[in-house]
């Protein structure tokens, strides 16, 4: 909803403030007073084109800004701050300037912003409607989602774009996987053969030092058992070995205890010394035995260690121990890409059964799409008639396409079928698209009886009627101010009008006039705040210049609601 607006040395205007109802906001004045101003402001807000010859003459630059509140359009407020621009309290300050040379800028709550993100971001806040381009009724996109919520299709279009949402997500994900599938084989063979190196070697934690000490002890076998022998002779095999010299000198204090108690200790720890030379003399035996010079044990160990060598080169030099741990690593990751080669295959499956029932879900929605755009043609095409144009009908076109082309792209998450509302404007005539039809009258109604067929379906925003009334007169006048009123009860609604049937109906009344000052010609906008004002308006709306005292009483009267029409016409009277 736009809650203000102003306006700075744009054409007539020098300095306007508005504020605006949030729902009927009637705009009227002589013709040239400078009305349209305010839809060409509005225009320029939401990413119209501006130069330099709507500057006022003199002045360096115009500027229009205006306040909206957002509380009502929360997509638009979610996406304004996606694209990193603060709301202040479900309010967003718009401005616009434009430069006497002819440069424009935009600004949305203070921060700079492209005149493209602002159109984009604005779009479908604000419609305008008459001179102005509409910003989505000739949008074949816009009379899809028309008709399908004239029909109600929500839970079938949520299927729909759920299952092709989901399609395009897997050929995502199996593209990528495609992408890399040259990397993963080639990692999944490598992988594959430092690990079957791994795996022939089968080396242990602490191998490789274990192996240098054996072959250390086999090169030097020989002297090893030589000097096994020499000691088992000095300790415990020898005629006089440490053994037996040790057992007497424990007889020798233990037959002194007698005398001192610390010669029994003394004979117990020789004791002690003669039972680790026993273990000593063992260990020796053990040791001759075992380090008999063996060449072909020499010979595997020096291969093993040859093995392990080019093992660890092979890992860029790592330690064994890292190596072994890096085998557990390699055997999760051989797991992982080989499930990827498997996670493609189940992703085709699924994708395959999402598209059959994507096309069975698609195919139920275009049947109903059918079923509606009857009913919805009928029914705009009714109330075209209630706005005096009893010979216009709207058609439906629906083209259905070939689900080959649409699935996997984004176009499919609405369904097979292109809609396009069509005019047929006059007997005889050829229905054509909207964006043909060149009278911004005949647009604005039917914007008009739209809005009325959904019922409220379309989502809030600020709808702006220019040429609305166009050749309009008598009950289509009543009834034209009836369909703003009701519409104004949903969305809110800005309307030029030359019609005093529209201009008393209930709503914020402004009026627009010209004025000279100091030889300048100024455009001067105010709110006509009570019904005396509003009145008198009227009444120089029905009598012209003179406003006779007839012209008032039946202004004040329309006012009242006690009369509808014109002075004369027939049904005028409630």
């Amino acid at each position: 909803m736009l809650r203000h607006l102003r306006i700075e040395n744009l054409v007539l205007a020098r300095d306007v403030f508005l504020e605006l109802d949030p729902g009927l906001n009637l705009v009227t004045g002589e013709t040239g007073a400078g009305k349209s101003l305010i839809v060409g402001a509005i225009g320029l807000l939401v990413g119209g084109r501006g130069d330099a010859s709507l500057v006022r003459r003199g002045e360096s630059r115009a500027r229009v800004e205006a306040l909206f509140d957002l509380s009502r359009r929360p997509d638009v407020e979610e996406a304004v701050r996606r694209a990193g621009y603060d709301t202040d309290g479900h309010e967003l300050l718009v401005r616009r300037e434009i430069g006497a040379d002819g440069r424009t800028r935009a600004f949305l709550g203070g921060q700079s912003v492209t005149v493209t993100l602002l159109r984009e971001l604005l779009a479908g806040l604000v419609e305008l409607h008459g001179q102005h381009e509409p910003q989505t009724l000739f949008d074949p996109a816009f009379h899809r989602a028309v008709l399908d919520r004239f029909g109600e299709h929500g839970e079938l279009l949520a299927e729909v774009r759920r299952l092709a949402a989901r399609i395009h997500e897997i050929d995502q994900l199996t593209k990528d996987l495609a992408e890399r599938e040259k990397a993963r084989r080639d990692r999944l063979e490598t992988l594959r053969w430092r690990l079957a190196e791994l795996e022939k070697i089968e080396p242990r934690p602490g191998e490789e030092e274990e192996l240098r000490q054996e072959r250390e002890r086999l090169r030097h076998a020989e002297e090893i058992m030589e000097a096994i022998r020499s000691a088992l002779e000095l300790v415990y095999e020898g005629e006089e070995a440490a053994l037996d010299r040790v057992h007497a000198a424990a007889r020798r204090m233990r037959a002194q205890a007698a005398h001192d108690p610390l010669y029994e200790d003394i004979a117990d720890r020789l004791d002690d010394v003669r039972a680790q030379i026993q273990e000593i003399a063992a260990d020796l035996r053990s040791g001759v035995d075992e380090i008999a010079p063996d060449p072909g044990r020499l010979a595997e160990i020096e291969d093993r260690l040859v093995a392990l060598e080019r093992l660890r080169r092979r890992f860029d030099g790592a330690p064994l121990e890292d190596i072994v741990a890096d085998a557990e690593r390699m055997r999760e990751e051989i797991a992982a890409l080989e499930g990827q080669a498997e996670e493609a295959a189940e992703l085709l499956a699924e994708r395959e059964d999402l598209a059959r029932r994507w096309q069975e879900a698609a195919e139920r929605l275009s049947a109903a799409r059918r079923e509606a755009a009857g009913r919805l043609a009928a029914r705009v095409s009714e109330l075209l008639a209630a706005l005096a144009m009893p010979e216009a009908r709207i058609e439906v076109r629906i083209e259905t396409r070939d689900p080959r082309e649409l699935l996997g792209t984004v176009a499919a998450e609405h369904g097979l079928d292109d809609v396009e509302l069509l005019l047929q404007a006059n007997p005889g005539e050829p229905a054509r698209p909207l964006r043909r039809v060149a009278s911004g009258g005949e647009i604005s109604r039917v914007m008009l009886a739209l809005d009325i067929a959904l019922e409220g379906g379309l989502p809030p925003r600020t709808l702006v009627f220019d040429e609305v009334d166009q050749g309009l007169g008598g009950e289509a006048a009543v009834r034209l101010g009836e369909f703003l009123s009701r519409v104004a009860e949903r969305h809110q609604v800005i309307v030029i009008t030359h019609l005093p049937q529209v201009a008393a109906r209930p709503g914020r009344h402004v009026h627009v006039t010209k004025k000279t000052k100091g030889g300048r010609t100024v455009a001067v906008v105010r709110v006509l705040e009570d019904e005396d004002e509003r009145a008198r308006e009227l009444a120089r709306m029905l009598g012209g210049s003179v406003v006779t005292d007839t012209a008032r009483r039946h202004a004040e009267a329309m006012l009242r609601g006690e009369v509808r029409g014109l002075p004369g016409e027939e049904g005028s009277a409630r």
